[in-house]
């Protein structure tokens, strides 16, 4: 399969997820309320930040050995389950035990039995999923992974639609609904697997020492990259109550809306850096994306920032109006790293530089967990968005700093001098190699 078409399997995977992402969150905060969207939004944390910390790269050992063809697809299958089936598990009996030592923070603590255990059971489902995408990727098999994201994105809505909305049973209903959308998942994993890879059901020692030998060396860049997306509201939920995270998850969805076109744009620019002869030809392509990039996103921005205080109660309803303020406080950062620091960092990675954009994924991380700690005790919400803001504003000067370190001919006024000509080479480039 050509990279265009690869670009575009993952585009239209990305333009059927978008909407049905938004339409979940919205139909869960308006149902649940705030105090519990906000214990929602900590159930669904809890897997997606803590599995990957004990993976220890494993995922990514799984990526390099199936894509340089050390390992075949059909003899590691089903290593890697077991792998992350018994990680979730470990996850499931630590975050246990921290519950029941009212460990966890307030968040956790209002959270009662009857609802927190289902779900810690449902991680060692998330870990074989997770694994499971990793094998797939490693495998180029994006259609087949394309088709697992999208049933796992179908199954979300389905089951919130059919256990929050229709039986009104609400945060009862989205816990039956995670729990079961984890098993459903699991089924749909196990039958793809066994469909496209034919698995040997033989546990692969050195695999597993490989994986572990190589992925460990990127764990720190992913961790890195983890704590720079959730360690904010991870953090929050300790400091305060679920009603505040909920405020907090519901700005955090509105400023993501601005991630969409570079989401759709990156595997586009990676390729095409790649393919670029030298460094100075791949720089100009970053200079157009970028340029591209500012007035897409900044437009995104500016009409999000004015449109705000209206949007926010009419999509989640007059219960989360106190969501605008850190809304507002999200915007600066979450503006300068979907439209600066994620297309820099594209173009480190595609240069073989890969180490320069875990330093850029580290920094950020580390400026993160420091503001977080500071101004999440004092500040509450608001000082969750600012630190995460702050966050982004350094690690985005790190990325500029590495690129003209990198290319020290590069005129740096290029990446900002925008123009309408710049609009007409993201439609007729980008979006007009995916139409091909």
């Amino acid at each position: 399969m050509s990279g265009a078409r690869k670009s575009l399997g993952n585009f239209i995977t990305l333009l059927v997820m978008f909407p049905l992402s938004i339409g979940v969150n919205i139909l869960v905060a308006r149902i649940l309320g705030p105090a519990n969207k906000g214990l929602y939004a900590f159930m669904v944390l809890l897997g997606e930040s803590m599995l990957p910390i004990l993976f220890l790269g494993f995922g990514v050992g799984v990526v390099y050995l199936l894509g340089s063809e050390r390992f075949k697809g059909r003899d590691v299958v089903f290593s890697s389950l077991v792998i992350g089936f018994l990680n979730g598990a470990v996850v499931a009996l630590l975050l246990a035990f921290l519950w029941s030592r009212q460990w966890l923070g307030k968040t956790a603590a209002e959270l009662p039995g009857e609802f927190m255990l289902p779900v810690l059971m449902t991680l060692p489902l998330t870990g074989m999923f997770s694994m499971a995408k990793q094998i797939l990727k490693g495998r180029s098999q994006f259609k087949v992974l394309n088709i697992l994201t999208l049933a796992n994105a179908i199954f979300n809505i389905a089951l919130l639609s059919a256990f929050v909305l229709l039986t009104g049973m609400a945060l009862r209903g989205a816990v039956m609904a995670i729990v079961v959308q984890k098993i459903l998942t699991a089924v749909v994993v196990i039958y793809l697997l066994a469909r496209y890879t034919h698995p040997r059901l033989k546990f692969n020692p050195a695999f597993v020492r490989e994986s572990y030998a190589y992925g460990i060396k990127a764990w720190l860049g992913n961790m890195a990259t983890r704590s720079n997306e959730r360690m904010d509201q991870l953090i929050l939920s300790f400091f305060a109550d679920a009603k505040l995270l909920g405020y907090y998850s519901v700005a955090f969805s509105i400023v993501r809306l601005m991630g969409f076109f570079p989401q759709a744009i990156s595997p586009v620019l990676f390729n095409m850096v790649a393919k670029a002869k030298d460094a100075g030809r791949s720089a100009v392509l970053l200079a157009q994306v970028h340029r591209a990039l500012l007035l897409l996103v900044g437009g995104m921005a500016l009409a999000l920032g004015l449109a705000g205080k209206w949007l926010i109660p009419f999509l989640y309803g007059s219960a989360y109006e106190a969501s605008y303020f850190p809304m507002l406080i999200l915007l600066p950062g979450m503006f300068i790293y979907m439209a600066s620091r994620r297309v820099i960092n594209k173009f480190l990675s595609a240069n073989g530089y890969p180490g320069l954009s875990s330093r850029v994924e580290a920094i950020g991380a580390l400026t993160g967990i420091v503001a977080y700690l500071l101004l999440i005790p004092v500040f509450g919400v608001a000082g969750a968005a600012l630190a995460s803001s702050l966050a982004y504003i350094v690690s985005t000067i790190a990325a500029h700093y590495y690129l003209h370190r990198l290319l020290p001919n590069f005129r740096a006024a290029d990446l900002f001098l925008v123009g309408r000509k710049d609009l007409v080479w993201l439609y007729r480039r980008v979006l007009g190699a995916l139409g091909r």
